[in-house]
């Protein structure tokens, strides 16, 4: 961690410096030095507090975001295949009740001749094929007898006749889907397959009748998960673990192999591990399901050296920020960042405090000469090194500052795109429905005689139902002829709407019959539509062909996709779990497809910069943001398909993913900026005449009072107030000098009730000069000690006496210097500030 090394160092040097410059006032004025030695040491012993706090901070922000990231990603590996296996166990149950795929197992277990054989075979590969070229997430399709004798499969380079594979018999045993992935002569030439099989049953029921095997291209799918996820200079290793903890996917398997036992952290943040020699630091997540289904018990591992961990370069996060939303952000550091918060409060209130003293010692010593003298040049080293400690805790905050927002920006990103992959993967699912349903023999059969009588329209009733049974996240599935009139239509809902008998969308059937193949659909843009209750979705659809003619549209089959629920769950499961966090779906035109946020709902319009909109596909960003009054740590990424989907030329429809964290309420009164102050130059004629003033602000503007008769400054938490005052008594404090022999009570003014200002709160600023008048010592409430220069005495100017009645408690100012013109220092007459004070009352 370079930037902990470099502020540790800095510190340390510091450390010997203050050493130095308390001994050097030991030594050279000691006497003059007594009030501020114990200033110092407590100043050296609070930074040493804050030091180590910092350092600690620094160690803990930079591992958080490494483990932010690395658990995140593991999460993600395991999470997004154990989505898509979800699929694959609907999948395998619904092709296991094809009417072809039966049909065939019958007509293999007869005694076909062998002509019959070959045709059947042939027309059921094909079938297969049609399968697994819109599935495209397998590699291979058997059908098995219940002897386990292979009746016909897709790879031509697989071998396999006869399985002895267990898996058969327990398969035939069993009510349900089986998942395995284990060595299998199904796969001969793999080291482990994941396969989902499924028992075949006659349509009545009956006795089982064979075996459905699909296998899963695992190596394909983890390699696109792999390659997703790894970013530039990444060097991180992910990997996906079984329930033992053996590697079964790496994304670098010439570094951690495939097999390899790795000792898994399940129950820490993160843990240092040691592999091959080497430390590092690893995370493993178990997943966190889907719908209930929890796959075969993996786990995803991320590990990343510790030598490389923390290599980053500066980030520069703060520096990409609007400066007027970076100033409101920093206001709420108290909230999304208490302890550096804590740190930078702890580290100014020591710094003020050291400010206030060099302050008090350089009006002790203003005009002295001697050892008085001395004690100016201790001070000016003791401001210096003061200014130089303070700018290393403040550059090293804002490090830190900017590692938790470099991490937040980076996180709502990551999440921005797990959530449009999760869109696009589920999404590649419902084109590939469409086709495939579509292809179903007896509804092909049906439409191909032009008119569907009562008895054939309940048949695809039936079967679009039984359909739409297991596959709930469509409402309504309808199949219509080829003038667009629908003649079936499934209800899981059981909704009001009649759909039958109603045309579809005319924009929409010229492109159905347009199909040019199985391969080929289309959809709906995402708009409201009567078939899903006047709400928006999209409506997936597919041309039904004749079965003898594959080159003639005989009508088409529509699915509506229940977008409302399914979106805002693809979106909530990803969500932060931080209080007042959204999420949403958008089109390039800023439309609302979906969102978790009411003030922000669906078919509405998000209003943010066009940069957001016209990333490229696959690309993000993130930035912080003012959206309706609060700020937000805001992430996007651009849809970039899956597989084929989107990527083929197939379909054209960009979807934007958003992530908006807040951060704090919008700050709309942002403080004036400091009014630029004049040239303090100090006089360097020799022997010339010299004017010392004692410098403050209010309101942003420079002030001085004549040193000597200022006494000191002294901290406002002494104020107390003096009810039934007048209003430009802001109270009083019990005030004891320097010589210690008595005290006294001094009534203080808020200077802000002098010159007319809007009054303020006090913050660990504001200060209290205490200075000397003919009517005894007054105190003036300020915002902030300034300096105390001393000006050549030629620019020492008393106000015009035609003036002096109208210029309240200014009797004189320093004119301007020649870097300065324009610019002048008014004077306060300590002698008026009463009379002034008692005029505005």
């Amino acid at each position: 961690m370079r930037n902990v090394a470099k502020c540790a160092r800095q510190l340390s040097e510091l450390n010997f410096t203050w050493g130095l410059i308390e001994s050097t006032a030991k030594m050279n004025c000691p006497t003059e030095a007594k009030t501020i030695l114990p200033t110092m040491a407590a100043t050296r012993e609070g930074f040493g507090k804050l030091e180590k706090q910092l350092i600690a901070n620094l160690v803990e922000e930079n591992v958080n975001k490494l483990v932010l990231e690395i658990t995140s990603k593991a999460q993600v590996v395991v999470d997004i295949v154990i989505r898509n296996l979800y699929e694959r166990t609907a999948d395998v149950g619904f092709l296991a009740t094809d009417d072809d795929i039966r049909r065939f197992i019958r007509h293999s277990t007869g005694e076909p001749s062998s002509g019959e054989a070959i045709v059947e075979l042939r027309r059921i590969t094909r079938r297969l094929a049609e399968y697994r070229d819109k599935y495209t997430v397998y590699e291979e399709i058997l059908i098995l007898d219940t002897a386990g004798n292979v009746l016909a499969h897709l790879d031509e380079s697989n071998p396999v006749s006869r399985s002895a594979d267990p898996l058969v018999q327990h398969t035939l045993q069993s009510d349900g889907y089986l998942e395995v992935f284990h060595a299998t002569d199904l796969r001969p030439h793999l080291a482990r397959a994941l396969i989902y099989a499924r028992k075949i049953e006659n349509a009545d029921g009956g006795a089982p009748i064979g075996v459905l095997c699909l296998c899963f291209r695992f190596e394909n799918e983890m390699e696109g998960i792999f390659n997703s996820l790894k970013s530039k200079d990444d060097k991180s290793v992910m990997l996906l673990l079984d329930k033992a903890g053996t590697v079964i996917a790496s994304s670098d398997e010439d570094h951690v192999h495939l097999g390899r036992r790795l000792e898994m952290v399940l129950d820490e943040p993160y843990r240092i591990i040691d592999f091959a020699g080497r430390e590092y630091l690893a995370k493993t997540c178990a997943t966190t399901g889907y719908q209930g289904y929890m796959g075969p018990g993996w786990h995803g591992h991320v590990m990343v050296p510790v030598a490389s961990a923390f290599r980053q370069g500066h980030s520069q996060a703060l520096d990409a920020i609007d400066k007027d939303i970076l100033g409101g952000v920093m206001a709420h550091t108290g909230s999304f960042c208490p302890a550096l918060n804590d740190i930078a409060k702890g580290a100014d209130k020591i710094n003020l405090s050291l400010r206030r003293v060099v302050w008090n010692g350089q009006i002790m010593a203003a005009g002295k000469r001697g050892d008085l003298l001395k004690l100016k040049s201790i001070l000016q080293q003791i401001s210096e090194t003061g200014d130089r400690t303070s700018s290393v805790f403040a550059n090293s905050i804002r490090d830190l500052y900017e590692t938790v927002i470099s991490s937040s920006l980076a996180d709502v990103q990551f999440i921005s795109r797990l959530m449009i992959d999760i869109m696009d993967r589920n999404l590649y699912e419902r084109a590939n429905d469409c086709r495939w349903w579509a292809l179903a023999s007896d509804m092909r059969r049906i439409m191909a005689k032009g008119e569907a009588c009562a008895d054939d329209r309940q048949k695809i009733t039936t079967i679009l139902e039984y359909i739409n049974g297991l596959y709930t996240v469509y409402t309504r599935l309808f199949v219509y002829d080829a003038g667009g009139t629908i003649v079936a239509s499934s209800n899981l809902h059981r909704d009001a709407i009649s759909a039958v008998g109603k045309k579809i969308d005319s924009a929409i059937l010229p492109q159905v019959l347009g199909l040019q193949s199985t391969q080929h659909y289309c959809v709906s843009p995402f708009e409201k539509s009567w078939l899903y209750g006047g709400q928006p979705t999209y409506i997936y659809h597919a041309a039904i062909r004749h079965p003898d003619d594959a080159s003639k549209v005989v009508g088409g089959i529509g699915i509506v996709f229940d977008a409302g629920p399914e979106f805002g769950a693809m979106l909530q499961a990803s969500l932060p779990q931080k209080p007042g966090a959204f999420a949403l779906f958008t089109d390039r035109a800023g439309r609302i497809i979906a969102s978790t946020s009411e003030e922000f709902p669906s078919d509405s319009q998000l209003r943010l910069e066009r940069e957001f909109f016209s990333l490229p596909n696959g690309e993000g960003m993130s930035k912080i943001i003012a959206l309706r009054g609060h700020y937000f740590v805001v992430g996007c990424t651009t849809s970039f398909g899956y597989r084929e989907y989107k990527n083929s030329g197939d379909y054209q429809n960009d979807v934007l993913a958003f992530v908006c964290v807040p951060v704090g309420e919008e700050i709309h009164d942002k403080k004036a900026a400091q009014s630029s102050l004049p040239e303090l130059i100090q006089t360097t004629g020799k022997g010339s005449e010299v004017v010392e003033l004692a410098t403050f602000l209010i309101d942003g503007c420079l002030y001085g009072l004549p040193a000597t008769e200022v006494v000191e400054a002294v901290d406002p938490s002494l104020l107390l107030p003096m009810r039934g005052s007048r209003k430009y008594l802001v109270g009083m404090i019990t005030f004891q000098g320097s010589n210690m022999d008595d005290s006294s009570i001094v009534p203080v003014i808020d200077m802000h009730f002098l010159l007319g200002a809007e009054r303020r709160d006090r913050d660990q600023r504001s200060q209290i000069v205490v200075i000397r008048s003919s009517k005894g010592l007054l105190g003036l409430l300020v915002d902030d000690l300034y300096a105390v220069p001393e000006f050549d005495a030629a620019r020492l100017e008393m106000l015009p006496a035609t003036f002096k009645g109208d210029s309240g408690y200014i009797s004189s100012i320093i004119k301007p210097g020649a870097a300065d013109t324009g610019k002048i220092l008014p004077i306060i007459d300590p002698d008026r500030v009463f009379q002034a004070a008692q005029r505005k009352d």
